[in-house]
């Protein structure tokens, strides 16, 4: 299941979605348009049906007062640069464990996810 590699978004969507009244599955779903799933994508990994992935987007853009995904992407991101640039510590997601981690190294951090570090 291809997705964007860029995790560095999920705190901040954590973060932006304090205060909303988005259920556990609109949650998951908003995390999970940060890391660049398409809606077909999602919903494998979600197990529901692509229908119910539109259908919980759309609450998910009424909710937060977005036109779309790409409105949704950009506040996250002026989001995440604003509290870098306030000096906002976001502890990184842990890195979930491999099936076989001994046979796969693990990928250097990218520089993005070190500088969400700091």
């Amino acid at each position: 299941m291809p997705h964007i590699d860029i995790d560095i978004l999920a705190p901040f969507a954590a973060k932006f979605m304090e205060g909303t009244s988005l259920t556990p599955a609109e949650r998951a779903e908003v995390i999970r348009m940060a890391q660049g799933f398409a809606c077909k994508d999602s919903a494998a990994a979600a197990n529901v049906s692509p229908e119910t992935i539109r259908a919980r987007r759309k609450r998910i853009y009424r909710k937060i007062d977005v036109a779309g995904s790409g409105e949704l992407i950009s506040r996250l991101l002026a989001l995440s640069l604003k509290m870098l640039a306030e000096g906002v510590r976001i502890e990184p997601r842990p890195a979930s464990p491999q099936p076989n981690a001994s046979a796969s190294p693990q990928p250097a951090p990218s520089p993005m996810s070190i500088a969400a570090a700091r």
